[in-house]
């Protein structure tokens, strides 16, 4: 089994996503190894304060500070992350890179390596997105959906949530906050995809899945006899034959 990098970014907007948090883990997923854990926060975004206190987790700043001063953190200019990247990539021989919501991340290093002019660390290694991976195997079982229904794990429209936090919760801890630090973000979902790895799915191969997975509104369903109401029950549907025998109830 190849090593695999899974990394996070934290940005200050989404029109214009400078970065100010790179976390990364490079691992072995067959012997469930992390070799190297990486959390930087970009110097250029850090020292300049207004553009930093307009990111949605301004609020985190003192998070930072305490990391930074504990040295489980490092200032860093971006070119400077993106060379370390590339030298960790070629020491641990990485061999795919991942992250939830991957498009976004690869567009948060696209507009950073443009703007500082050096060279993009993902140029030459294939970034898989998590997030596919875990709609596709994990966010369509009864498991999960039972999950997210007693929980009430669910978006803004009433649909099952397919966010990181949800499917850590349903694989291994359901009082998971998740963090919104990269390289914390960047561990739990290095154990969403260990699970799918566990549970057979191929990482090695892309993936993509709908933007929403619909929850299915309960309605209530009757059976007549002519006018006479004979059954009446809640259900999310149900399948007839002949018209006269109820075959499956969901």
């Amino acid at each position: 089994m190849s090593t695999i990098c899974v990394f996070d970014t934290e940005t200050t907007s989404l029109d214009k996503p400078f970065c100010y948090n790179v976390g990364y883990v490079i691992a072995d997923p067959e012997s469930d190894a992390i070799l190297l854990r990486r959390d930087f926060i970009i110097e250029q975004i850090w020292h300049n304060l207004p553009l930093f206190q307009s990111a949605y987790y301004a609020a985190k700043r003192p998070l930072y500070i305490n990391r930074m001063r504990a040295r489980l953190a490092t200032l860093d200019k971006f070119g400077y992350v993106c060379q370390q990247m590339i030298r960790d990539f070629r020491q641990y021989e990485v061999a795919a890179a991942y992250a939830f919501n991957s498009d976004f991340d690869e567009r948060v290093f696209a507009f950073n390596c443009d703007w500082y002019k050096c060279n993009n660390p993902f140029d030459n290694i294939p970034v898989y997105d998590i997030r596919a991976f875990a709609v596709n195997h994990i966010a369509f079982t009864d498991e999960y959906q039972n999950f997210c229904d007693r929980l009430s794990l669910y978006t803004e429209s009433g649909n099952y949530s397919t966010t990181a936090e949800a499917f850590y919760k349903f694989i291994a801890d359901e009082t998971f906050v998740e963090e919104h630090t990269a390289l914390a973000d960047s561990i739990c979902e290095y154990g969403i995809l260990k699970y799918l790895y566990d549970n057979s799915c191929d990482i090695f191969q892309f993936e993509t899945a709908p933007k929403i997975v619909k929850k299915e509104m309960s309605h209530n369903w009757q059976v007549k006899k002519g006018s006479e109401t004979i059954l009446e029950f809640d259900a999310k549907s149900v399948s007839i034959y002949k018209n006269d025998y109820i075959i499956r109830v969901r």
